[in-house]
């Protein structure tokens, strides 16, 4: 494995279980300090060469939280450990991606290892040439803020920057996305003025007549990230306002604080 063993504690809070080794993976290679999940038959460190793909989505969407153990132990005893320890909440310190630059409470997701958390991925803004309007709706003659989110196996992502159309009284909004929805992504959700109006699973030009009416009308834009497995906590700064230092950029060698956020459901029956 890619991982090393470590404390990786920085701040806990109540929520911690143990649970069974599921040793048919990794061989039951567990490092202390790695993000683990549910198998189904045990727990199982996330382990190395990771790759934002559906199969880790699923993963994802399963992770329980930090190993406080190792399998198998070091020092000669040959004797496997049968269970581990689990921080469930709480603040450790991961390794970073190179190219990310995280802000405080941004939202983190898995990277290349059970050590490693990247950005939470959100759409790209719509450009120019992939918004525009056309004779034959009902928007209103006003500057309409449009953005898109992407829509998981798990749910949904939060909302990649914004872009403003102003179409012509009685007007429609036409999108049409410049790439494909990634493979981990069924489609992309489309807000505007942050109520849902419409979902490009392609390329092909998605025509929105007008806002939406009904119970589709009440969804809203997405606060809470479907892939986030926490959020990037920065360190205190006595010369940063506000206290926290502004942004950390990631790469080899670099690790922030993060706070865990792993749903009460995905410990059903493991304590």
């Amino acid at each position: 494995m890619a991982t090393t063993s470590q404390n990786t504690q920085t701040r806990h809070q109540l929520g911690f279980i143990r649970s069974a080794i599921d040793a048919t993976v990794n061989a039951g290679a567990i490092n202390a300090g790695d993000l683990v999940y549910s198998t189904g038959s045990g727990v199982a460190s996330l382990g190395s060469g990771l790759v934002l793909n559906a199969a880790l989505v699923a993963l994802i969407g399963k992770v329980l939280g930090v190993s406080k153990d190792q399998n198998p132990l070091k020092g000669g005893i040959s004797n496997p450990l049968l269970d581990v320890g689990i921080y469930q909440t709480g603040e450790f310190a991961m390794g970073t991606t190179a190219a990310d630059t995280y802000t405080h409470l941004a939202p983190v997701t898995v990277g290349a290892d059970a050590q490693t958390i990247t950005l939470a991925p959100v759409p790209a803004a719509p450009g120019a040439q992939a918004v525009a309007s056309g004779a034959g709706g009902t928007w209103t003659a006003a500057a309409h803020s449009v953005q898109f989110v992407y829509q998981t196996a798990l749910g949904e992502t939060t909302a990649g920057p914004a872009t403003v159309v102003t179409p012509a009284a009685g007007n429609n909004i036409v999108v049409t996305l410049t790439a494909a929805p990634p493979s981990w992504a069924s489609q992309v959700n489309i807000y505007v003025d942050g109520v849902y109006a419409g979902s490009a699973p392609s390329t092909a030009a998605v025509t929105l007549a007008g806002p939406l009416t009904g119970i589709a009308s009440t969804k809203q834009l997405p606060v809470l990230h479907a892939l986030a497995i926490g959020y990037a906590y920065m360190p205190l700064s006595i010369s940063t306002p506000g206290g926290q230092t502004a942004s950390v950029a990631g790469g080899a060698g670099v690790s922030i604080g993060v706070r865990l956020n792993v749903a009460a459901s995905k410990i059903d029956g493991l304590i």
